[in-house]
């Protein structure tokens, strides 16, 4: 928050001109400022303070920037995908965003269209709650968006530039989850939450390897400046910044959502496992501390905290699986009409299993505000324009 004051006579009307149509009107556009009179500014102040009691508005004061003499860069990621749950989804973000703010950092929420769509349909108050906040914004897709393999159909037989046009309409207009066909009168796909936010979605990736090279520099013109080609680690240590199609590749070192502990034979997700018999070799805080202390390079390690906003309160399959799978592996897509209404997979957790992942991973965001540097994609693109890198 910060104040404008200028005196008769100072500045040439002109320069003030110049400054606020160059520099301040395409942050308002954006959505990063906004206009507010000193009444304006206590209001919302006194507002801030009744749905955060307790919270220091200084937040987490930092003696170094982030891109200086960190230990390590963490990103948390929140995978939000569940419109079959809208409210408990919901309620979830909502929390999520409370603990990014009690510890004075950000969180990086991936948004698909049609989710955006349940919330303002249903949960407008969590599309209010993120732009308010100040959280990072991305983007990722879900079936049956024609980027996901065996969703494709739409594709087939086109030339690349064919791939691309057909591709741009489902970032531009609404997908219809029933039909799989676009409802060309409504916003959808990263046009929607470009608008709805104010400014692009950081980070859109293409799931299916078959369109990628063809994709990708849709999403670059229509504003992304990151995408993924892993998800959890494959990052050069001597070259953490890649760059493909113009998009800054996501750097993940390695991450703090799965691993294999003794007597298991593959690797597991650590809240699935947090209260269960093996729970002692899945807190994430401990498995953070022993990646840190096996990172042997010379610079701070990417690390990747992941996690679906669903993971918190179901478990086993994603709620919607049955909607657009015959098969649990998700290797048989059904074919459209798809029925909204089919039963949900997945089964609640227990209020003493959500409290346990809620109680690990505050503690792990805690740690990490206090001794590493938290940044989102949007950090990191900077961070990579500043060591001289380039699409």
């Amino acid at each position: 928050m910060f104040h404008i004051t200028v005196h008769p006579g100072e500045f040439p009307l002109e320069a003030i001109d110049r400054f606020l149509t160059e520099h301040v009107d395409p942050l308002v556009e954006e959505g990063r400022i906004r206009w507010a009179t000193f009444s304006e500014m206590a209001d919302a102040f006194a507002a801030w303070e009744e749905t955060h009691p307790g919270v220091d508005p200084r937040g987490v004061i930092r003696e170094e920037s982030p891109e200086t003499g960190c230990r390590g860069y963490i990103t948390f990621v929140v995978n939000v995908h569940d419109f079959v749950n809208v409210d408990e989804s919901a309620d979830t973000l909502l929390r999520l965003i409370g603990i990014f703010e009690r510890y004075g950092v950000r969180g990086d929420f991936y948004l698909t269209g049609p989710q955006v769509y349940a919330y303002l349909e249903h949960r407008p108050d969590v599309i209010a709650r993120l732009k308010d906040s100040g959280m990072t914004i991305s983007y990722h897709v879900r079936p049956p968006h024609p980027a996901i393999p065996g969703f494709d159909r739409v594709l087939s037989g086109l030339s690349p530039d064919e791939v691309r046009e057909v591709f741009r309409d489902y970032e531009t207009y609404r997908l219809d989850l029933r039909t799989g066909r676009l409802l060309r009168d409504q916003p959808g796909g990263f046009t929607l939450l470009t608008q709805i936010f104010g400014h692009p979605p950081v980070v859109a990736s293409v799931p299916s390897p078959k369109w990628r090279d063809a994709i990708l520099p849709v999403y670059a013109e229509l504003g992304a400046r990151m995408t993924l080609l892993y998800h959890e680690t494959g990052t050069d240590p001597a070259e953490p910044f890649q760059w493909v199609h113009g998009l800054l590749v996501r750097p993940s070192d390695f991450s703090i959502t799965r691993w294999r502990a003794p007597g298991t034979q593959k690797e597991l997700f650590w809240w699935n496992m947090i209260s269960g018999p093996l729970g002692k070799f899945y807190d994430p805080l401990e498995r953070l501390h022993e990646e840190l202390s096996r990172w042997n390079y010379p610079r701070p390690p990417f690390i990747t905290v992941l996690i679906h906003e669903n993971n918190f309160y179901r478990k086993g399959y994603t709620p919607w699986l049955s909607i657009f799978y015959r098969d649990i592996k998700r290797r048989i897509p059904r074919e459209p009409p798809y029925d909204l209404d089919a039963p949900d997979p997945s089964s609640p957790r227990s209020p003493e299993e959500r409290e346990a992942i809620w109680r690990a991973y505050e503690a792990l965001v805690a740690y990490a505000a206090e001794n590493l540097c938290v940044v989102t994609s949007e950090d990191i693109v900077r961070m990579a324009e500043a060591a001289g890198g380039s699409g």
